[in-house]
């Protein structure tokens, strides 16, 4: 029983630390190549209509997209027309026959968490899109985790343009985002532009990033990795002082052995921290 205990702890520990890190939904708050980016100027539900003539009928897509967050569960609305909850970026197609009402005929999850299939979110450092844009100063997101019938790995690239004259989100009679637009469709990859004064230079902040993330998911596992030492150190010797007829305290090591462990620590944890002590501040790509 002891033993067992003893092996359900450790296999517990080890679960822990080999567990893949979840990457959140892009949350309109990053730093990108030392530069702060807040985009919650943008957040809630929004939306871009193509509409096509396709007679004897009019098609129109609708894209609604929540850059920020999950878009909204309509209520009033049946789920299978509707895409999942998690889904930030969804195409809702419909057909409507002059005297009859408009039927949906394709509701496309592009993107989100969906199914437990978590979003992996992309930012392109600014430095890299300032070009792209005739100088106006851009930045690239990409959101992923979208799934529609057959196919898997949709994703959505929007491109956030500034406009310096778009200081405030509006929409139009038709329920047009302003600045909004669709640059393109291929039934797994969807392409948007939107304009905004969220991402001019006036808006941008330089920040230094002070910590390593690298440095300290290393130190991490390292804590990890000598806890699950102590949990196999302290079980293995209670499990040869039980044998030996030990019960209770006498089951631990020694009391002497107990009383050098934070001493041991504490010099482990210098010969680590002068490790690092040489490593320099980098910009990059971290949650803000």
């Amino acid at each position: 029983m002891l033993l067992g205990s003893i092996l359900q702890s450790t296999a517990f520990l080890y679960a822990i630390a080999s567990a893949p890190a979840v990457h959140a939904v892009f949350d309109c708050n990053a730093v990108v190549d030392g530069t702060a980016l807040n985009l919650t100027s943008l957040a809630g539900d929004h939306s871009v209509k193509v509409i096509r003539n396709t007679p004897p009928s009019t098609t129109t897509m609708t894209w609604n997209i929540n850059l920020c967050a999950a878009l909204t569960i309509n209520d009033q609305m049946a789920v299978s027309m509707q895409c999942p909850a998690g889904t930030q970026v969804c195409g809702i197609q419909t057909v409507a026959i002059e005297g009859q009402e408009p039927v949906i005929t394709q509701v496309i999850p592009v993107s989100g968490d969906l199914n437990g299939s978590t979003a992996q979110d992309e930012i392109q450092p600014l430095s890299e899109t300032n070009t792209a844009q005739n100088g106006q100063t851009a930045v690239h997101v990409r959101l992923t985790g979208g799934m529609w019938g057959e196919v898997n790995e949709m994703e959505t690239d929007i491109d956030i343009v500034c406009d310096t004259a778009l200081t405030e989100v509006t929409h139009d009679a038709d329920g047009n985002t302003i600045g909004l637009q669709v640059v393109s469709w291929n039934e797994k990859s969807l392409h948007l532009q939107w304009s905004t004064s969220a991402v001019c230079d006036e808006q941008l902040v330089r920040v230094q990033q002070s910590t390593n993330s690298t440095a300290w998911n290393v130190v991490k596992y390292i804590l990890i990795a000598v806890l699950l030492i102590l949990v196999a150190y302290f079980g293995i010797t209670a499990y040869v002082n039980y044998r030996r007829g030990a019960t209770g305290v006498d089951l631990l090591p020694s009391s002497q052995a107990i009383i050098d462990i934070p001493y041991v620590a504490r010099d482990f944890a210098k010969k680590v921290g002068s490790g690092f002590s040489t490593n320099s501040n980098r910009d990059g790509y971290a949650v803000f």
